[in-house]
């Protein structure tokens, strides 16, 4: 198999950042079944370090993000392709650390739905995103649409579904489903300035947030487990070490603890 060939997901471990790179070069990073067992084993890898405090998912390439679907499974497997996003999106959602989507090139199909389980999406200016899944006779599961909907809600949800279209990041980020949008040669480097900004934060703050957020967001939320969160954050070492470092007029050294 020529390097060109390769169909992964691999997993990068940089404290404090985690990368997980879609590489599957001739297809413009589209994911395949390989890929979202590759996702699912990634997320929790980069769970289990602790030294990892933001994710970053984002095409292994340079050139794209992700094209949707690899359509080279769909005519033998294609029962497989529609299950297989459900855990890897899910998981997105719930693990402990925020993820950022880097977007640049494509951003498709399976990689908007990708892109929308983030929590955080930057897009290189040149970015072109949307779903086509009305002009090759589909549609999206539950779980993809649900990422849509509460990303953008329901009637922008509804022109990107009917209309097929693809969107510039500027248009992408007008209706919010990006969240910045910067030119294509300051992505990498302004997407690490900001997983680096937000793990120097504490952990155990910023995982409650995300936690919290997300139930906020749900029809009926579970607020005691959201109060559980808080205490945890205001009864841990980080919350002594923030007033200790504010007292001291100095940086705080937040271990997540």
């Amino acid at each position: 198999m020529s390097d060109e060939d390769v169909r992964r997901l691999l997993c990068v471990e940089e404290p404090p950042i985690g990368w997980l790179l879609l590489d599957n070069p001739r297809r413009r990073n589209a994911i395949s079944l390989s890929m979202w067992d590759g996702l699912l084993a990634g997320l929790e890898t980069l769970a289990a370090n602790p030294a990892i405090r933001v994710v970053v998912l984002a095409g292994a390439d340079g050139k794209h993000f992700c094209a949707g679907g690899d359509i080279s499974e769909f005519s033998e497997r294609l029962r497989e392709m529609e299950n297989a996003p459900a855990d890897g999106l899910k998981r997105l959602r719930t693990i402990d650390k925020p993820v950022i989507a880097m977007i640049e090139g494509y951003c498709l199909g399976g990689g908007m739905a990708l892109a929308a389980s983030c929590d955080l999406r930057i897009a290189s200016e040149t970015a072109r995103l949307g779903i086509p899944a009305a002009k090759r006779g589909l549609s999206y599961d539950y779980s993809m649409m649900r990422a849509v909907v509460d990303l953008v809600g329901v009637s922008r949800t509804k022109l990107i579904m009917f209309t097929a279209r693809q969107f510039s990041a500027a248009s992408a980020l007008d209706m919010g489903l990006v969240d910045e949008v910067v030119p294509a040669a300051d992505l990498r480097d302004h997407v690490i300035a900001l997983a680096d900004e937000i793990a120097g934060n504490a952990p155990l703050s910023v995982s409650a947030s995300k936690f919290i957020i997300n139930e906020v967001a749900k029809d009926a939320g579970d607020e005691a487990a959201c109060q559980a969160r808080l205490m945890a954050c205001v009864n841990s070492a980080d919350y002594r070490e923030a007033t200790q470092s504010f007292m001291e007029k100095r940086a705080p050294v937040f271990t997540g603890s």
